[in-house]
């Protein structure tokens, strides 16, 4: 069992689809917790198994109001919601203002996570998979990203977003993984359209300069007609989609991943400042 967290570094590059996505087809019991501080949407986006909506007073923020007084592992579960197609899902935060309002909660949250994805959570031991939407080092669930096994950094090929997430791992790694201490597995996951993965080898080149050790997953594809079954809609068949043909091989590779060896992070470190650095395909920021 394993926490993985999905993030970006700016804009709306896919981390809720993916999210959404790797959760669906991880092999084995999986909590899909909707993490991000700017607000969650999988709520809104996604019915229940029951083809209702979905109770957006359940979930994160009830979970951050409590905390003060201790959160075990299996109250995530409480408050968890079937959504169509059979994930749990844990519900996020309605805006920023909840999020930042709860900030020393967070922490204990994430350790909740983190208990749920470990040995000692025993019977309802489980994998998370976790949406922290866009993340720096100041965010106030940076510790969701410190106690994960592998932090996933989902960003589109473009130039802007080749460079907005370097510059992003940049700062994070040094945090996530400090000098002489461990930390969690660093990934990067595209997401990108036919025309644009001829250009992902310089970017995933480009972004790795950023933070040494750092794995490619490869690609998810950019599938307007496969992601529409997270926004609720019925599509046939979509286990032939696109999308979900892409995420099959990232899937296996990220949960391989996971089970290696545990690089839980013991403490912070101060991120430096970023340098100027040529972009591969791009020229000069």
């Amino acid at each position: 069992m394993s926490l993985v967290t999905l993030c970006s570094a700016k804009g709306s590059p896919g981390v809720t689809t993916s999210a959404a996505l790797l959760a669906a087809l991880w092999p084995g019991p999986v909590l899909l917790v909707d993490a991000d501080t700017d607000g969650g949407d999988l709520a809104l986006r996604l019915p229940g198994a029951d083809g209702r909506p979905l109770d957006q007073e359940r979930g994160v923020l009830p979970l951050l109001t409590s905390a003060r007084r201790g959160l075990r592992a299996d109250a995530l579960l409480q408050q968890a919601q079937t959504a169509a197609g059979g994930t749990d899902l844990l519900c996020g935060v309605p805006g920023p203002e909840q999020a930042l309002a709860a900030s020393a909660s967070w922490p204990v949250l994430a350790r909740a996570c983190a208990d749920l994805a470990s040995p000692a959570a025993g019977a309802v031991r489980r994998s998370v998979v976790a949406d922290a939407g866009r993340v720096s080092t100041r965010s106030e669930h940076l510790d969701l990203l410190l106690l994960s096994d592998v932090v996933v950094l989902v960003f589109r090929p473009s130039v802007s977003g080749v460079v907005q997430a370097r510059e992003r791992l940049r700062a994070l790694a040094p945090v996530l993984r400090p000098r002489g201490g461990t930390g969690p597995h660093l990934a990067l996951l595209a997401v990108a359209g036919p025309t644009e993965v001829p250009a992902l080898p310089g970017a995933v080149a480009t972004i790795r300069r950023a933070a040494e050790g750092a794995v490619d997953l490869g690609c998810l594809a950019l599938d307007a007609r496969g992601a529409a079954v997270f926004d609720g809609a019925a599509v046939r068949r979509p286990e032939r989609t696109l999308l979900v043909r892409s995420a099959r091989p990232v899937v296996a590779a990220l949960a391989a991943l996971a089970a290696g060896p545990q690089r839980r992070a013991v403490a912070p470190a101060v991120a430096p400042a970023a340098d100027a650095a040529l972009l591969a395909a791009g020229g000069s920021r």
